[in-house]
């Protein structure tokens, strides 16, 4: 059986949800967020609502014009980077690669891209999370560039998210 981008994209939000669920401290998750204005496939913030903020973007894997399936189109990647990401306040920003394609294949991005992810002032850079989601087996989120933490005051605004909605995962006392 052969499942929809709908579900993929639902899958990819699940395994993000689970590698935040493992590698931050008592977080609260959100998926499909509006934060400050700008929606989000992934939200967390961190020790159980009050620490860093950490957004994810998520977007399908596209073949190169070229045929290369293992390198991601630059031109979607600087557009998502320039025009969405770098306006959302969080200290940690990421773009996921949902990777339907099921194999565990070498991604790659390109020199073009990684020069882009920083901050104009030096002070953050975008992660790039790798989904692979293969048809009979468990998904799997890969760190491919780790986040660097970006400038931003933004305590007051995690506080009043916080305490207007329900996180889809919590832990709960």
């Amino acid at each position: 059986m052969k499942i929809d981008e709908t579900q993929q994209l639902g899958r990819a939000k699940n395994a993000v949800l689970a590698h935040f669920e493992q590698h931050l401290s008592i977080p609260k998750i959100y998926i499909d967020a509006e934060w400050d204005g700008h929606p989000v496939d992934v939200l967390a913030i961190n020790r159980d609502g009050v620490g860093e903020v950490h957004v994810v973007l998520l977007f399908s894997y596209r073949y190169l014009e070229s045929g290369n399936p293992d390198e991601f189109h630059e031109f979607d990647t600087e557009k998502k980077l320039l025009r969405d990401l770098t306006l959302i306040p969080a200290q940690f920003k990421y773009i996921g690669i949902v990777d339907g394609r099921g194999k565990r294949s070498g991604f790659n991005v390109s020199d073009n891209v990684r020069d882009k992810m920083f901050a104009p002032d030096g002070l953050g850079r975008v992660g790039f999370l790798h989904i692979d989601l293969p048809q009979n087996a468990e998904p799997e989120v890969l760190t491919i560039i780790k986040p660097e933490r970006f400038r931003a005051k933004i305590a007051k605004l995690a506080d009043e998210f916080v305490q207007q909605h329900e996180a889809d995962w919590e832990i709960r006392a």
